[in-house]
């Protein structure tokens, strides 16, 4: 069962077992925390690590789940998805025929060597566009003086490692370069959903062909956890898979 594409045509696309093996073990001499979860349900994930790796038995040990139900899933799962990020760089695999096992006593599961691993380098500020069909939103609260607290939703432009546009065609935010946004939760269809603080860089207002005008926040994310940031890079490497397909016709 291969675990991705195999196809000349995915420039990140590794398939040689010794670079992966050694790429596993970078992961796991940088204790790079992992996102797990079964493939087609990323809304229940596991967050671990890679524990060790049997050259012997071509196969690599993780932290299993404190739920027997959900490790007993993986076991029985098809194909089973991780997402990590290593020195900047975007790692993600599929596994499949998970034991579970045990490792200084303490709930592990184990499976093959992957057959194949994404691997892609990004730059801080290179923004995928989020389908129009499929928006991706965001939720903000604004605290008014004297007011109870309003909740705005507005839909993001695009993303990026480094962050978000928001268009606000209702000018219902402060339009201020340096702000910061706490507390916003973006909500990313099929991956699920992350709490983040933004600061706005740059604010720009586009006039549509009706005369209408939408004002976009450029904004960064603001020292986003470790979660967050897998569920984001899960995120966009959805989105550009979608693209990669849409590109060859699929």
């Amino acid at each position: 069962m291969s675990s991705l594409p195999d196809t000349d045509e995915d420039p990140f696309l590794i398939t040689s077992p010794l670079a992966i093996r050694a790429l596993l073990r970078s992961i796991q001499r940088h204790a790079s925390l992992l996102r797990m979860y079964i493939s087609g349900n990323p809304d229940q994930s596991l967050i671990t690590t890679i524990l060790a790796l049997d050259d012997s038995e071509q196969r690599v040990m993780v932290d299993g789940s404190q739920d027997a139900d959900f490790n007993d899933r993986l076991t029985h799962a098809r194909a089973v998805v991780f997402d990590t990020q290593l020195d900047q760089i975007h790692v993600h695999f599929m596994a499949h025929g998970f034991q579970q096992t045990t490792y200084a006593d303490l709930p592990a599961l184990s499976f093959p060597f992957p057959s194949s691993v994404r691997r892609i380098q990004r730059r801080e500020f290179y923004r995928v566009e989020i389908p129009m069909g499929e928006p991706a939103t965001c939720v903000i609260t604004l605290a008014d003086p004297g007011k109870s607290p309003r909740r705005i939703r507005l839909k993001l432009r695009d993303i990026s490692a480094g962050g978000v546009a928001l268009l606000d065609p209702e000018n219902l935010l402060p339009h201020e370069a340096g702000s910061t946004l706490k507390n916003v939760q973006l909500t990313l269809p099929e991956v699920g959903e992350v709490t983040v603080d933004l600061e706005v860089l740059r604010v720009h207002t586009n006039v549509l062909p009706s005369k209408k005008e939408i004002v976009e926040l450029a904004c960064k994310f603001v020292k986003p956890s470790n979660a967050s940031t897998l569920i984001i890079q899960s995120y966009i490497s959805r989105l550009e898979r979608r693209m990669i397909a849409k590109r060859r016709g699929f």
